[in-house]
């Protein structure tokens, strides 16, 4: 669990070493695993803390995943086992808490939907939230030192693999536009809450009424809006020549365009 520092703050308001909600969580899933599983980071699925075994192993794995093999196939069978067991406890002790039967990951990459996908108790979908080129390659060079060739071509292998994870596996998923959420929010949440077989009826836009217990993004979680904006700085950020560019690279992506 995260120990310190403001960035380490709980949506609730206290960090979380000293949130009753998250301290409950962990101890209850002491209380069910071995100090072994606790030997590598669990939820980051590490197969080894040996980082040349670790990138072996998840290789290996992404490899065995889409080329059909089962899921008993991998250099670290057990460990493999082991991680899937216990992430698979931390989420059942997590919906218990939360008296619900619903739990989001909020991962970014589409390594954590290849390992999630395969615990057989989990009803899987994903979300694959796109957006504008445009702004994601603008966003890419705000945070990284690369240019715009860069930046736009680590953009369009991501998206091609996205697919191609998500196709290969057959994993149900629904693609969500982040223009699409900011301009109809409502609208957009109907569909995807349909999508994962939830109660439309009972969603409410209002996401602040209650203390939620969220790590992640501490100024989206420690903020205090109450709507959901569509951020456009990247029309500042990037010159007209950058988007120019942006545009000529992704030709054949238009479909992840917003005008």
């Amino acid at each position: 669990m995260p120990d310190d520092g403001p960035a380490q703050e709980c949506s609730c308001g206290r960090r979380f070493v000293d949130c009753e909600h998250w301290n409950e969580i962990k101890e209850r899933l002491l209380g069910r695993i071995s100090p072994a599983d606790l030997k590598t980071n669990i939820t980051e699925f590490e197969f080894s803390t040996n980082r040349y075994l670790n990138r072996l192993g998840k290789e290996a794995y992404h490899w065995s995943r889409l080329n059909g093999l089962p899921n008993g196939w991998h250099l670290f069978p057990n460990k493999m086992k082991q991680l899937h067991r216990v992430n698979q406890m931390l989420v059942e002790e997590i919906l218990t808490m939360e008296n619900n039967r619903t739990f989001a990951d909020s991962s970014k990459t589409i390594d954590h939907a290849l390992y999630l996908s395969a615990i057989e108790a989990f009803d899987f979908h994903v979300i694959w939230l796109v957006r504008d080129p445009r702004a994601q390659v603008s966003s890419a060079l705000k945070y990284n030192a690369w240019n715009v060739a860069e930046a736009t071509e680590r953009w369009k292998r991501e998206m091609e693999n996205n697919r191609r994870v998500l196709e290969g596996v057959g994993m149900k998923y629904h693609t969500l536009r982040y223009e699409a959420l900011c301009r109809e929010p409502k609208e957009e949440m109907v569909q995807l809450l349909n999508f994962v077989g939830l109660d439309a009826a009972k969603f409410s836009l209002d996401f602040r009424n209650t203390t939620r217990h969220i790590m992640g993004n501490r100024s989206m979680r420690r903020g205090t809006d109450t709507k959901i904006a569509e951020r456009r700085d990247w029309l500042n950020r990037l010159s007209q020549e950058q988007i120019k560019q942006i545009e000529t690279m992704t030709t054949d992506y238009q479909q992840y365009y917003t005008h």
